[in-house]
């Protein structure tokens, strides 16, 4: 069975999943990640765009599901060095295997005993939103970067540093202490 993603599709009750599976399309155009991305507190300087792209599968396997996919979504962080605003690409694999609570008493050691790629099911429902918004927030950069080679900010004028240098570099302003420096150089160049 193949579905069209819309925000209301996002939580998928175990009992909807036929037996062959569930293919999910997300093609961009609808809004799928609202809701799940009001559950997370996102840095302050990076916000995600919540129409994604790509296809997600939810297959049984006995008691298990197994879920995988690939989604790309974008989202605007603010580089760390020149505090300019970019758009990131994000690509997130998705490889989970899901299983239902067995019993609320037993969640703490059901959830010690659980590998890295397993989650619990809860309310017999899987929220796909959820595990994407997850995987988004695995890939946002601890410090962004608009480009590796950002040269940054002036740390006199503060203005965002090109390769010829900021409007202050080119001027003959030189602070006194290195002048007697400047002069020795000169002198050894010539």
């Amino acid at each position: 069975m193949s579905l069209s993603a819309r925000d209301d599709r996002m939580k998928i009750h175990i009992e909807d999943i036929p037996r062959n599976g569930l293919e999910i399309e997300f093609d961009g155009s609808n809004d799928v990640l609202t809701e799940a991305l009001a559950s997370v507190t996102l840095p302050p300087d990076v916000s995600v765009n919540p129409r994604i792209t790509g296809r997600v599968g939810i297959k049984r396997d006995f008691d298990k599901f197994l879920i995988n996919g690939d989604i790309e979504s974008k989202m605007i962080c603010k580089c760390s060095r020149c505090l300019c605003l970019y758009e990131q690409v994000s690509s997130v694999n998705l490889d989970l295997v899901a299983s239902r609570v067995a019993d609320q008493a037993d969640d703490y050691e059901q959830d010690t005993k659980l590998e890295y790629n397993e989650i619990l099911i809860e309310n017999d429902q899987i929220d796909i939103g959820e595990l994407i918004v997850q995987e988004i927030f695995l890939d946002i950069p601890m410090k962004p970067l608009c480009k590796d080679d950002c040269p940054g900010l002036c740390p006199k004028c503060g203005a965002v540093l090109v390769a010829d240098g900021c409007a202050c570099s080119t001027g003959a302003e030189v602070d006194s202490r290195w002048k007697k420096l400047i002069t020795l150089k000169s002198r050894l160049n010539n």
